[in-house]
């Protein structure tokens, strides 16, 4: 999913040169690739395969590509305002980059009538041509998956219908777990419950689920689809076109999980504040690089959450712990200063992160648990902080 296409000669071919009526021998196909080795192919991906031998038409329809010679790339990515494109390729191309780079490729043939593939296949056509070929891409609502369910759904109208119940208990947040984690990607998932905020703990429904091509590919299994006045399977044939081209995959564990950094760094901090509690004299040089490190994360959380249009990074609870205004309030700590009002806000901060620990589980927003020793440990140092402070025992 969210895979970066770069648009490139090959990958852009003439529009109309497959302007044209699809023949009875014709078959539409969803593809779904399996996740790949970079970061933006974690999710995998889904496609339309258009198929018409007697046409001699074989190309595949992507949604999720974007150009990165639009001006302001970086920032519009960033700010999640970069237009995304419908791009077309020819099957043969597909298949072999997505071969290459040892990505399974599913093939589901569909059910349609005639006039139902014709129908898919203007749409993809319409949809390609260059006046109506960005859209503003979401990561869970506008996807390369939920896409073609959509395109599917307009076409065939009420006589397409999805199972209502099947992987409708989920939220995205969940889903994002359970992907990222089978694909041994737990430094990513704990990026990004980092950074998306409460809508993405919202339940998915079996709609919203499809947001993932696995989803997707398993809605298409359970589908019906009405022909001849009776209901029948919207998948024809599944078939694994590449899986016989590749050695076996042998997915590499990350050696250190965020779990194992993280309560680590605990014990650490742990250990350090036990040892600097026993010496008279002491710097607060720690704590300002700790301190500043998570209020710039806190900043960061401000930035996704009011500055951006990504659509699931508003309302993030974490920046309840990682607190903006750290950093540059760390940078004050220093033998010369305010002790007073500085050990009221370290301790008020300390007494915030316990409070937050307890109330963790009761949070509309599902937090990452690689964080509790991150709290804690920033908790063990706002008192620390406190405590020195109050005693004016620092020295610099």
């Amino acid at each position: 999913m969210k895979k970066a296409f770069i648009f490139t000669f090959f990958s852009i071919f003439s529009f109309q040169i497959f302007a044209q009526t699809l023949s009875p021998n014709a078959k539409i196909s969803l593809l779904t690739v399996s996740p790949g080795a970079e970061l933006y192919s974690t999710f995998g991906h889904s496609a339309y395969r258009i198929k018409d031998p007697l046409q001699g038409l074989d190309v595949v329809f992507n949604y999720g590509a974007f150009d990165f010679r639009t001006q302001g790339f970086y920032i519009k990515f960033l700010r999640g305002t970069l237009p995304y494109q419908i791009s077309g390729n020819y099957f043969e191309n597909e298949i072999t980059g997505w071969t290459q780079e040892q990505r399974y490729v599913t093939e589901q043939v569909l059910n349609l009538s005639q006039a139902q593939k014709q129908g898919v296949y203007d749409f993809l056509q319409t949809n390609y041509l260059p006046e109506n070929r960005e859209y503003a891409y979401k990561f869970f609502y506008d996807n390369c998956s939920t896409r073609l369910r959509d395109v599917l759904k307009k076409v065939c109208k009420d006589s397409l219908t999805f199972s209502k119940t099947l992987h409708a208990d989920s939220s995205y947040r969940q889903w994002i777990d359970i992907y990222a984690r089978k694909n041994e990607k737990l430094w990513a998932d704990f990026g990004m419950d980092l950074a998306i905020g409460e809508p993405s703990d919202e339940i998915t429904g079996a709609n919203g689920a499809m947001f993932l091509p696995d989803n997707l590919s398993d809605a298409f299994d359970n589908a019906k689809i009405q022909k001849d006045s009776t209901w029948q399977p919207l998948v024809l044939a599944k078939i694994e076109l590449n899986r016989g081209m590749m050695p076996v995959i042998v997915k590499e564990k990350e050696l250190i999980t965020p779990n194992m950094f993280f309560w680590t760094f605990f014990f650490l901090v742990l250990g350090f504040t036990i040892y600097q509690f026993k010496k008279t004299k002491n710097s607060f040089i720690f704590d300002k690089i700790f301190f500043t490190i998570a209020g710039i994360f806190g900043w960061f959380i401000f930035l996704l959450w009011f500055f951006t249009d990504h659509g699931v990074t508003e309302n993030n609870l974490n920046i309840i712990w990682t607190y903006p205004l750290l950093f540059p309030i760390a940078l004050l700590l220093k033998k010369q200063n305010s002790r007073s009002w500085l050990s009221k806000h370290f301790l008020a901060y300390g007494i915030i992160l316990v409070l937050f620990l307890i109330c963790w589980k009761f949070f509309p927003q599902e937090i990452n648990y690689s964080l509790i020793p991150v709290v804690l440990a920033l908790a063990v140092r706002a008192f620390y902080v406190w405590w020195r402070l109050r005693k004016k025992l620092t020295s610099f």
